[in-house]
């Protein structure tokens, strides 16, 4: 078992690495919906509907590593995310999806 200290850091660890592979331009594994651009998202309703769930899966995943690691999580109304993302992704439609929640989470922690 893991003990809580140990897990914190690495969890901590895990989300300065994302931010570095962010800033830094890298290739990360993704995996289902947000490997695809911003402008494949939105070209068909099975795609908004699967990425849609995806942005919701990632971004739950965003704020348990920050409750993990004692960061603060955005506090954001629910509904509002996706709006928030497709924001985002019109700035630049050829962007991944992740790419686009990531920035999203970012601006909305601040």
């Amino acid at each position: 078992m893991i003990k809580p200290s140990l897990f914190a850091s690495i969890i901590f660890g895990a989300s300065v690495c994302v931010a570095t592979a962010q800033d830094a331009k890298v290739s990360v594994e993704m995996i289902g919906a947000g490997s695809m651009s911003c402008a494949h998202w939105r070209s068909k309703e099975e795609h908004v509907l699967e990425g849609t769930v995806w942005i919701h899966g990632f971004w739950t995943g965003l704020n348990y590593v920050a409750a993990a690691s004692g960061q603060t999580q955005p506090r954001i109304n629910v509904s509002s995310i996706v709006a928030e993302v497709e924001k985002v992704c019109a700035r630049k439609t050829s962007q991944t999806l992740a790419s686009a929640v990531w920035t999203t989470y970012l601006g909305a922690t601040r």
